[in-house]
Parts: structure tokens; sequence; C-alpha cells
């Protein structure tokens, strides 16, 4: 790599006087016999008990334990996005906003340049993902956050494509005709996760100016933020992606990566619907024989109304995800619901009708209702020969629950 090859230039570093942090006992646990030796015995044991740490600490310092206790407890929350991560350097807080393998494969796919900036990188998940196709500057300020990328893209091999810097977001320089990627931090106030952009860090001032100035890339922003109103007059695209029926974010692309107003994707399977959610409006049908769930990408994106009525669906309500039709439909946005039958929403007369049909076990889904649990929950003890679906609905109109059972084709 040309660029940095011995780390950004002075002026873009933090000039906070070096302490010792987290990551230096993490990387003694990692890089030593003694270290390695402790971090095995502490991830045979997936619960410690008081009388285990009591143990270790005789044989080694406490800053050790500690360090061998968190790698290992976020290696093994870390199986869940990352297919290498017995082997990589994590840590819980880094973990929990890193991207899932998943979805870091598939943003980076869309990236064409030879050079990417990922600001705020983190662990490493997405400079790893565009290392792929692309010399990567892992930009972060926290020092133990490039040891982790600089760790993690080895575990990869992907080292040698994956230049560390600590620095700032807003003081790196984004070289020439190089792309962008930035993962705001959306913790930074201290008070819990942000929804807002306004909460991220860096936040919306500067990640509009960066969206002007480098020629291409993304943004990251949580799938439950305020997405439509930070894009809101700019030459963008925002792509709520979902993984395994959850979804995980709103990605913003913006310069020479935008193919569209609006997508939605959905992984592993890697389906896609793109649209403008401004060219429609919700079409209403009347509960049929089959009652669709979206994937959230789909219902997050704005563009379930498009879909709808390209494929002949409506809206059970104007204000309500849930679609209708008589005919089935195989697609894997949708999850099929065969109706059974529908009621007004009264609790009472709903349980004994569960016991009159030996319905159950059964599950309940409640929209927009003021239902609470406690007053839900008689209705799931039921165990019945007839598994069944209770879609409990308050949209615009009066309260309906709809009894149906989960299926990918007709029963009869």
């Amino acid at each position: 790599m040309t660029f940095y090859a011995a780390g950004p230039n002075p002026s873009t570093q933090d000039r906070r006087v070096r302490e010792p942090d987290a990551s230096d006992a993490e990387f003694e646990v990692l890089t030593t016999d003694a270290g390695r030796t402790l971090l095995d015995a502490v991830s045979a044991v997936k619960s410690p008990s008081p009388a285990d740490v009591a143990r270790w600490r005789k044989a080694h310092a406490p800053e050790a334990v500690a360090a061998a206790m968190r790698l290992a407890e976020a290696r093994r929350k870390g199986v869940a996005k990352y297919a290498r991560a017995d082997r990589m350097w994590l840590d819980p807080v880094g973990l929990e906003q890193a991207t899932a393998e998943a979805v870091a494969a598939h943003k980076a796919r869309r990236f064409e340049a030879d050079v990417v900036v990922d600001l705020c990188c983190g662990i490493g998940g997405d400079a790893i993902a565009l290392a792929e196709r692309s010399h990567v500057l892992a930009v972060d300020r926290d020092r133990g956050m490039g040891r982790r990328v600089a760790w993690n893209a080895e575990v990869y091999a992907r080292g040698d494509r994956v230049q560390p810097c600590t620095a700032t977001a807003e003081a790196f320089p984004i070289p020439p005709g190089a792309w962008a990627h930035v993962d705001p931090d959306r913790r930074a106030s201290g008070r819990g996760r942000a929804v807002a952009a306004e909460g991220y860090a860096p936040g919306p001032e500067f990640l509009h100016a960066m969206m002007r100035s480098a020629p291409a890339g993304a943004i990251k922003l949580g799938p439950a933020s305020d997405f439509a109103r930070f894009a809101e007059s700019l030459h963008c695209e925002v792509e709520i992606i979902s993984l395994g029926g959850e979804a995980r974010e709103a990605t913003v692309w913006f310069g020479e990566a935008v193919t569209s107003r609006r997508r939605a994707t959905r992984l592993p399977d890697g389906v896609t619907w793109a649209g403008d959610p401004t060219d429609d409006y919700p079409a209403v049908a009347p509960i049929g024989r089959w009652l669709y769930e979206p994937d959230p990408a789909l219902s997050r994106s704005g563009l379930l109304d498009s879909f709808a009525r390209a494929h002949g669906l409506g809206r059970i309500a104007a204000d309500l995800p849930y679609l209708a039709a008589d005919e089935y439909l195989a697609t894997p946005w949708l999850e099929a619901f065969e109706v059974l039958s529908v009621h007004p929403l009264d609790l009472k007369k709903l349980r004994k009708r569960i016991d009159a049909e030996n319905l159950g076990p059964v599950q309940v889904k409640h929209r927009t209702t003021d239902l609470k649990p406690e007053a839900v929950r008689p209705l799931l003890c039921h165990r019945g020969e007839s598994p069944a679906v209770l879609f409990l609905t308050a949209g615009a109109g009066p309260g309906r629950a709809i009894v149906a059972r989960r299926g990918d084709r007709p029963i009869s």
C-alpha cells in the first residue's frame, strides 16, 4: 500500500497521552504462551464460577484473567456474526456494533475503488470484507480498535491489504479517488444507543459534508434510525438490509455508488427490491385466504406498497404491514399464513375459541394494540393438537383477531 505506509499524517492522530488500556492485557493473553494457556482454560468454561475465577487468579494476574474472560465471552457471541470468531480479537462493545460478516460482504461487492477509507472501523468487520477487492485504510480513534482490526485482518489472510490508522474521522484526510465507508458510533453520548443520527459520532453535519466531497461510498445507520430524514434532499440511496429475518442496518449509498432511491435487500439469499417510496400509496385489501408477513427489510424500506401492487396484494389496513390475498404467493419476501378464521378483538371469546378448537401451541403477534403481556399470556398456555398463529391487530378500523396456521402451501 502506498498511502500512509507508516500510519496517518501526524496532524490526523489523536494526541492524547497514551495510557494502558484493555487491549494491552488482551494482547498479552493472545500472544504469550502463558496467556494462550489461560485463554484455552477460560474458553473451556461457558459460565465460570467464583471458584473458577479464583483458581485462574492464583496462576495469573487479575487483569490477565479479566482480559481472557472478555475475549472468551466475545468469541462465543461472535460466532453469530463471524465464521472465524474463535480466532478473532473481539471485545464486547466493538462486537455489538460490528457489521455481521454476511452483511459486510454484501456491501463490499458494491465498492469499486482501489482504495477505501473505513472510518470508525471498530474491530474490522467491514474493513476485512472491503479488503477482498480494495486496499483499506482502517481508521479509528481508539488505538485498541486499530490493534484488533490488524489482528482480525490477519485471521482472514488480508493483513497486507488493511492499514490501521489511529485518528478521528473528522481529521482524517480521504485520499483523492478513494471511496469511503463510515460506521458512526451510536453510543458516543454514554447514555445508551442513539436512534436519531443527530446522536451519532460523527454526526450528520460531517457525514453530509463527506458525501459531497468523496466520490462515493456508504454510511451505516441503524435500521430503526431516522434514515429518511437523514437522506432527505440528498442524492443518495438508502438500502435496508436484513439477515435471517432481522433488519440489521440502513446503508446510505452516495456518489457513484447510487443505483436507485430506495432498496430492500434480504440476506443470506441476496434478493433485492428497489424503487422510490414516494411513487406508491397503500392499497387496502380484505382479509383473504392468505395473510403475509413481510421481511423487515421490505417493510422498513418504504417499498412495501410498490411490492404489494406488483404482486396483486394489499394491506389489511393502511397502517399495518400485513398483506392479504386469496391466492398463495411463493416469494422469499413474505412468510405465508393460511387464515382459519377472523374475529373481533375479544380475548375472553378468543380463549374459548382456542379451547374449543383444541389449538396450540399458539404464537401471538400483535400490532398497534394496547394489550399488555399479562392479558395475552393465557392464550399462549394452551397445548392443543393444532399449532396456530394469532394475529391481534388494531389498525385504522376495528380491532381484529386473525387465527391462522403457518404454511408454505395450501393445506387443502
